[in-house]
């Protein structure tokens, strides 16, 4: 009879092995598969290609972008400071700038960041940019009649006729050769900053007035922007 016993304890422990290799072999399997299909997906998972970013020569679209951009940054200037002059502002190798006379009115980083809102409000209103040819007399009498000694200045130094005029809607306007996008409304408003203000003579003559120049960046796209600003952050990290 004791011998029985022990025979089928031997049995009930074999059999209790048996159950318990079979639950883990089970949960090895369980999560062998999941730890492969972690691995399937993780290996398809897209990878982050680096951004290319565009310069002047090789896209006319950002080059119209920037100098369209410049010329949406003086009329949202001349809107919140009415009693500044504009002078010149080409686009430039990362972005564009614009050069501004006010004696009156040192422009502060808290201005930038006005000037950047009433800029997205331009943009936002979707005004066409009209090109308009003038005489030179006409030209010289819209000049006199705004009251912009530097634009004068300006006409006098272009050479050929007639003169070329852009205005953007109805609410501003500017002596310029273009090119320039059809509307405000193509400038992507989130891929524009505005950088900082420098100082720079008229004409570079420093007997001439001192100016205020206000540099700013446009691209295609925000993301364009955000990989130029990498860019330059990694840059000043190697420096």
């Amino acid at each position: 009879m004791q011998k029985f016993k022990l025979l089928i304890a031997m049995m009930l422990s074999i059999s209790l092995r048996a159950m318990m290799l079979n639950r883990f072999s089970a949960k090895r399997s369980k999560i062998s598969t999941f730890n492969l299909k972690m691995s399937s997906e993780i290996s398809t998972l897209p990878v982050d290609e680096p951004i290319i970013l565009p310069t002047n020569k090789n896209s006319e679209n950002l080059l119209k972008i920037r100098h369209t951009t410049a010329h949406v940054m003086a009329m949202a200037v001349q809107k919140i400071f009415p009693e500044t002059q504009v002078t010149i502002g080409p686009w430039i190798e990362n972005g564009f700038y614009y050069d501004f006379f006010n004696s009156d009115k040192q422009f502060s980083d808290e201005d930038l960041k006005a000037i950047k809102k009433e800029m997205d409000k331009i943009i936002k209103n979707n005004f066409p940019l009209k090109r308009e040819e003038v005489s030179r007399d006409e030209a010289k009498k819209r000049i006199k009649a705004i009251g912009e000694k530097f634009k004068l200045e300006i006409l006098e130094s272009i050479k050929t006729e007639p003169i070329t005029i852009y205005h953007i809607g109805e609410e501003w306007w500017d002596l310029c050769a273009g090119p320039h996008v059809e509307s405000t409304g193509l400038l992507p408003a989130k891929a524009i900053q505005l950088n900082n203000v420098a100082g720079a003579y008229w004409r570079g003559d420093e007997k001439r007035e001192m100016l205020q120049r206000i540099y700013g960046t446009a691209w295609e796209t925000a993301d364009q922007l955000k990989a130029y600003k990498k860019m330059l952050e990694e840059a000043k990290k190697r420096n």
